[in-house]
């Protein structure tokens, strides 16, 4: 995982306690391998995330609300190349 976040193994287990500790995470042995553990968002994340993704929706619409209607019509164009673009950057993971 550190390899993956291109960081050092030592911050990453640093960074995963605070996150379990802030109620965060949760970490569960992975019944398939006990030496390894599942991560998971906890309700209280899952919920600061949905706040996040509201407010980045609130400020997107508004924005596009101040283009005009050729722009907005290019942007929607442009829609299925964006979309190309972040499966193309999810696959680099």
């Amino acid at each position: 995982m550190a390899r993956a976040l291109g960081m050092q193994p030592s911050n990453v287990s640093a960074t995963m306690r605070s996150l379990v500790g802030r109620d965060l995470v949760t970490r569960e042995p992975d019944p398939a391998d006990r030496r390894s553990v599942r991560l998971k968002p906890t309700v209280h994340a899952l919920h600061g995330m949905a706040l996040i993704e509201e407010a980045w929706a609130e400020s997107f619409a508004a924005a596009l609300a101040d283009l005009s209607p050729s722009q907005r019509k290019s942007f929607t164009a442009a829609i299925p190349a964006m979309v190309a673009l972040a499966e193309a950057l999810k696959s680099r993971r």
